[in-house]
């Protein structure tokens, strides 16, 4: 019988005749002897065999993508709540209790523990989350793969699911560089800002993740649309962050309040649409008086510059 999917590794040999190990679909074997070096491997390859290109090209895989948005990656069968049945007949009252019956143990069985019940619960909430945020699928994807490793490593031990959830998605956002602050996440969380801010501390420290401070000009775009500015101010904001020194950028201020700073001069610079040192403030949900504070260094350092 012919065997599909083998493929050769010359950087091993057999321990037994030194014979070369190749792979047979969910066995590791001897190409030699014969001797199974393991088995039980998961078998990636098609469920089907093609003997030319075209052949292989009219072939496809049977069912959906794997989704990591998923507690159970979309690997679950469905279990329609249309009472019909496949020539839109309606089923009978006995046939509806019995496929009533079969919904609640399929819905019960595709948690059988906790765990899978935490995980559903927590990518549930990454998805309500991300959408309110207007965060695209990948960053929602990512903040569940967070949240699957924060909770391997038991990091959600004496934490809200909810808070643990919404610093993987404020710390995803911020790998894809579609920041998002913390302010704006506890709006849309079931949580404050406290356990939010704790969760994404231990989350950093116990995965040891690179992750630099937000940058104002991140801020600027989103904020400048919500502002409805022209492109010519929100560039000129652009411009006056670029001509601020670093050192005065990372002192330790908000960057939110920095950008909020920069797109009210920018404003100002250009004769744009004239907002309000209030209107910005509300729209970073800043106080207006922190604004007053930051935008004269801004300029300053722009005229200088």
């Amino acid at each position: 019988m012919a065997v599909t999917n083998i493929t050769r590794d010359h950087n091993e040999d057999c321990p037994e005749c030194d014979g070369k190990i190749v792979n047979q679909g969910s066995k590791t074997v001897c190409d030699e002897c014969g001797i199974i070096i393991s088995e039980g491997k998961t078998d990636y390859g098609p469920e089907w065999r093609s003997f030319s290109f075209e052949e292989n090209q009219q072939k496809s895989r049977v069912g959906p993508p794997t989704d990591r948005s998923l507690h159970d990656r979309g690997l679950a069968t469905t279990i329609s709540w249309a009472d019909k049945d496949a020539n839109g007949n309606v089923l009978p009252a006995q046939k509806r209790r019995q496929m009533n019956r079969l919904r609640t143990w399929h819905i019960r069985s595709q948690t059988p523990d906790s765990k899978h019940q935490y995980r559903r619960q927590a990518l549930g909430e990454i998805d309500r989350m991300g959408s309110a945020l207007g965060l695209p699928t990948d960053v929602r994807k990512t903040a569940g793969d967070i949240f699957r490793q924060a909770h391997q490593t038991g990091i959600v031990v004496g934490r809200s699911i909810e808070a643990v959830a919404a610093a993987g998605l404020h710390i995803a956002a911020a790998i894809t560089s579609l920041n998002r602050t913390l302010d704006e996440i506890a709006h849309v969380a079931r949580v404050e800002r406290t356990p939010i801010a704790r969760a994404k501390r231990a989350i950093n420290t116990e995965f040891n993740l690179a992750i630099e401070p937000s940058h104002p000009s991140t801020f600027l775009e989103r904020f400048g649309s919500e502002l409805d500015l022209n492109a010519k101010s929100i560039q000129k904001a652009r411009t006056v962050l670029e001509s601020a020194p670093e050192e005065y950028l990372g002192s330790g201020a908000s960057p939110v309040t920095i950008a909020a700073a920069a797109l009210y001069l920018g404003d100002r610079l250009t004769g744009g649409p004239a907002v309000t040192q209030k209107e910005v403030g509300d729209c970073c949900d800043i106080y207006d008086r922190v604004i007053q504070d930051h935008y004269p260094r801004l300029e300053a350092f722009y005229e200088v510059g």
